[in-house]
């Protein structure tokens, strides 16, 4: 008896005991599916992460002042990053297209007549943050230079700050006090949501003006840059790094990030997570594996007469042997499939009741099915099919023709 007629004779045997197979089969159908749902999962997160931070620029380079980088040493004057620091940067850094200063205001409330706005993010920064963080704007305008150049009473607020303070009132030309500093609003930026955060309730005005008439100082919270094209963001982060090291006098008391960087660190921690998760599902198929072979040593005990009427007639040990092994491996390998399958149809549910619901964004949560993942899952569960019929097979193969068919 030849493979191919073996295979049909498994199919057969399959088909003529469908509820038992389904059952065998079970544990493999469930671990495929779990490692299969795990790797969608893992890379429907990554995929919502990258998109996330993309809104905002996935190019943007951040630096901060860290002083516990310098393990302990003095930090001479440097006490913060100021202006001089954007200054510093821009003039030297060959890589850098733009670079803009951030200075993230204290717990305010602002106000508007007799209506208030407790707890808004107050963000004094320049003209070059919003092409930095990629904030459109709906009405009016953005700060310019000469809006920094003349110190304006200016600001640049989120939509729902707008409908909190003006309702159905234009905004526009509306004033706005806080701390006893009245700005003139002259625009509405684009809302932007992010991992459940907002620009909604933002507030943007002049780092000058926040400066000279408000804060007082030059100090700014973190520095962003952008690099120029042709420039790889690890490039620029390198040279910005060179050139913050010389005017420390080489103590590490800045840290330069990027936005593309904090997508690599998220995307190896679900991966590690996903490993592990999909190491523990994977578990099943060994289950899976057990009922195989518990099931095919019952198959061999059921058709002990038949083994022996075979081998009675000519069959060789090595095709009984291997009508068993190719059962098994059969019982593994649609087991997988349907596994495959189920995670699939999981996967585009999901997909499809997210994109619904709007949740967590407006194109939902994208599953996309790892092709690969399964693929090599369902080869293990097939392996694992093999492994498992070795033993029934040769118990099967060994048997002697004329024991055999002495068996009731």
């Amino acid at each position: 008896m030849g493979v191919f007629e073996s295979f049909r004779v498994a199919w057969d045997m399959l088909r003529l005991h469908k509820l038992r197979a389904f059952l065998t089969m079970l544990g493999v159908i469930i671990g495929v599916m779990s490692v299969s749902l795990i790797a969608e999962v893992s890379g429907g997160f990554n995929h919502f992460l990258t998109d996330e931070i993309k809104k905002l620029g996935s190019d943007t380079i951040i630096v901060f002042f860290d002083p516990g980088r310098n393990q302990g040493r003095g930090l001479g004057k440097v006490d913060k990053l100021t202006n001089d620091d954007i200054d510093y940067i821009r003039n030297r850094a060959s890589s850098i297209d733009l670079v803009s200063g951030i200075y993230q205001g204290p717990v305010d409330t602002i106000r508007h007549g007799d209506r208030t706005l407790k707890n808004p993010r107050i963000f004094a920064t320049d003209e070059n943050q919003a092409q930095l963080s990629r904030v459109g704007i709906t009405k009016g305008r953005h700060m310019n230079h000469q809006d920094l150049a003349d110190l304006a009473n200016v600001c640049v607020i989120g939509d729902e700050t707008a409908q909190r303070l003006f309702g159905d009132k234009e905004a526009l030309g509306q004033t706005v006090t806080m701390r006893g500093l009245t700005l003139e609003v002259i625009g509405v930026m684009e809302r932007i949501d992010i991992m459940g955060q907002t620009n909604g309730r933002d507030v943007w005005l002049p780092l000058t003006t926040a400066q000279k008439k408000w804060l007082g100082g030059d100090a700014v919270s973190y520095i962003t840059a952008r690099p120029k094209e042709g420039f790889t963001v690890q490039q620029a982060m390198d040279d910005v790094w060179q050139i913050m090291m010389r005017k420390s006098n080489n103590r590490p008391i800045y840290r330069v990030d990027s936005r593309e960087s904090i997508i690599t660190v998220f995307g190896v921690m679900v991966g590690v997570a996903g490993g592990m998760l999909s190491g523990v599902a994977a578990l099943s198929l060994l289950v899976g594996g057990i009922g195989i072979m518990n099931i095919m040593l019952v198959s061999v005990t059921e058709r002990t007469r038949e083994i022996g009427l075979r081998k009675a007639v000519g069959a060789t040990k090595s095709a009984v042997l291997t009508q068993f092994l190719v059962e098994s491996m059969l019982l593994s390998l649609v087991g997988g499939l349907m596994g495959m399958a189920l995670a699939w149809l999981l996967g585009q549910g999901i997909t499809l009741v997210t994109v619904q619901l709007k949740q967590p964004t407006k194109a939902g949560f994208q599953m996309p099915f790892d092709p690969i993942t399964a693929t090599v899952a369902t080869a293990v569960s097939l392996l694992i099919g093999v492994v498992f019929g070795i033993y029934p097979a040769a118990k099967a193969s060994s048997l002697s023709p004329i024991e055999a068919l002495r068996m009731e």
